[in-house]
């Protein structure tokens, strides 16, 4: 399961199911939690990959990782969506890259 367009300001102000409460009622694994972003909106609109965006959003992170979830058959126990990633990895062109967001 993914869980898209999640906005942790709606969750705070109990207007929007968590996460951890989504899987628990559905009972399914949990491949990627996908914030909620503009970005995406625009990609689609422009014809222009979403992971290729510099410096990457939230939600290019989340789709990379929910792909090697995927792709590796794995799932996720523990949700964070709230805090921006300081250091992470990005597929580019064939290769696997560390970027940094400071």
């Amino acid at each position: 399961m993914i869980v898209n367009r999640v906005r942790t300001d709606m969750i705070k102000g109990e207007d929007m199911m968590s996460v951890l409460h989504i899987q628990e009622m559905l009972g399914l694994e949990l491949l990627g939690v996908i914030p909620d972003d503009s970005k995406v909106i625009r990609s689609t609109n422009r014809g222009y990959p979403l992971i290729l965006n510099q410096p990457p959003s939230l939600a290019d992170l989340a789709f990379e990782q929910a792909a090697w979830r995927l792709v590796e058959q794995d799932s996720m126990t523990v949700v964070v969506v709230e805090e921006e990633p300081k250091m992470g990895w990005r597929r580019e062109r064939g290769g696997l890259w560390r970027w940094r967001t400071r």
